[in-house]
């Protein structure tokens, strides 16, 4: 059982071993110590700037991912504005000029295959 004065003394010296009178200098190992802690600073600063540049890197690819995205949906509308504006056009026009359109294209294919280096009609 313990007596009464160690009862009544903080906990941690019951952890903590108590040292002969005549320890060691502890000055060379906080001075080991300190050496560590300055080696593990340089790592963690190492590894913040890393994290900084792949920060940094992904916000660039964010936003010209971003920019990339406007302009496609920006070519997107215009090419679907397009499309509706010659869909209304194609419905203004009749169906036999469009009949007539394509006949008169498989002519000039036609007159154009038949006419060759001997045919005059060919010197237009």
């Amino acid at each position: 059982m313990l007596n009464q004065s160690t009862a009544d003394a903080h906990p941690f010296v019951h952890v903590l071993p108590a040292g002969p009178r005549d320890a060691h200098d502890p000055l060379p190992v906080m001075r080991r110590e300190m050496k560590l802690l300055l080696i593990e600073l340089n790592l963690l600063r190492v590894e913040v700037e890393r994290l900084r540049a792949l920060d940094e890197e992904a916000r660039k690819t964010k936003d010209f991912l971003s920019r990339s995205v406007d302009r496609v949906m920006e070519s997107r509308d215009r090419w679907k504005r397009e499309a509706e504006y010659l869909s209304t056009l194609i419905a203004q026009v009749p169906p036999w000029s469009l009949f007539w359109w394509r006949c008169r294209d498989a002519f000039k294919a036609w007159w154009t295959a038949l006419s060759g280096p001997l045919h005059p009609a060919s010197k237009h």
